[in-house]
């Protein structure tokens, strides 16, 4: 059943990105303001769109909600060793997308508790918004499996609805892990999934020609990919899944724009 259903779900992302909209080139000339949940979502749902940004000479500006110190569980590195470490790695891998150091904002949450803070969260992109003036926001689904993810959707539809005046886009990381099909609501998922595609309500941004460097940005987060240093392998120590890393790869990134 569960590689039925794996099935299911990648079929479902190929019938998406076949029916999304090709906004590669205007998407470029635009301003944003990209919020992650820990460090790596920018890179896995956005990364060759910040790239095509920065190649076009439009700004760029990544929120990190929270420093992802709770992501594993160790007895060899502490979470806020994990913190430090993962906040290295988000630094290499702006770098790597073309980002100055100061494009990178962090809200200071704490990974696993971003929901219950969502009005904080809400607040601190509504003021980026009114300072940075960005064209467009991205942030992750709302419709996400993760809390997390979930949490930064929502809030940031809420700052964009009180702003009125910047466009919103959602990008899946773990959705595709779970939708359609999705364990709670199973035939809801599934008729959101074929309303999606039918009324083509996404669009694409083609990764070439940054998609090695996108992959190159990723590996900067290598505490999410492989077994730190400081961890032995006795210890087990589980890597982004299959299919995150499968769509991160992808010929094209896939954004849902939310409707005011």
């Amino acid at each position: 059943m569960s590689a039925a259903l794996d099935s299911l779900r990648q079929m479902t992302r190929t019938a998406t990105r076949i029916s999304a909209r090709d906004v590669t080139a205007e998407t470029a000339r635009r301003s944003a303001l990209v919020i992650a949940p820990h460090p790596d979502d920018e890179t896995l749902g956005c990364g060759a769109t910040v790239m095509h940004k920065v190649a076009a000479g439009s700004p760029v500006t990544i929120l990190v909600a929270s420093d992802g110190r709770h992501s594993h569980r160790s007895s060899f590195l502490s979470p806020s060793q994990l913190a430090e470490l993962r906040t290295v790695e988000m630094a290499e891998a702006a770098r790597r997308l073309g980002l100055p150091p100061e494009a990178v904002r962090w809200a200071g949450l704490v990974d696993g508790t971003i929901a219950e803070h969502e009005g904080r969260l809400a607040e601190v992109i509504a003021d980026l918004i009114a300072e940075l003036r960005p064209d467009e926001v991205y942030a992750t689904c709302a419709d996400e499996p993760h809390p997390d993810h979930a949490a930064v959707g929502r809030a940031a539809q809420a700052a964009v609805r009180a702003d009125g005046g910047v466009r919103l886009l959602e990008y899946p990381v773990w959705l595709w892990n779970s939708w359609p099909v999705r364990r709670d609501d199973r035939l809801a998922s599934t008729v959101d999934a074929v309303g999606k595609v039918v009324r083509r309500a996404a669009v694409a941004v083609r990764t070439a020609p940054h998609r090695a460097a996108k992959l190159h940005a990723l590996e900067a987060h290598a505490s999410q990919l492989r077994r730190p240093a400081q961890v032995p392998a006795t210890e087990e120590w589980p890597g982004l899944p299959g299919p995150v890393l499968s769509a991160a790869a992808d010929s094209v990134e896939l954004f849902f724009p939310v409707r005011g």
